[in-house]
């Protein structure tokens, strides 16, 4: 199984060290629930994109080049 680090707030892993300890599990197997529900409840999320595709494309700068000719970008970023 590959290794995950991360780090976390003080309050948190004292949290999670008290979870372990009333479930008398490891803080891994407690860590690793999580995760999945995390992953499995956000996964059947919609997109940004899939929120937004009837309106990508509906509007019209009048400028076909507008994403990629220099002379647009110019300033582009600046202020």
């Amino acid at each position: 199984m590959p290794t995950l680090t991360l780090k976390i707030p003080t309050d948190t892993a004292a949290r999670l060290e008290r979870m372990a300890a009333r479930r008398r599990t490891s803080k891994s197997a407690v860590m690793r629930e999580a995760l999945e529900d995390k992953l499995r409840s956000s996964a059947n999320e919609p997109s940004v994109y899939d929120m937004m595709k009837t309106s990508v494309g509906s509007i019209d700068s009048g400028v076909r080049d507008l994403g990629h000719n220099p002379a647009h970008l110019k300033k582009f970023g600046l202020k």
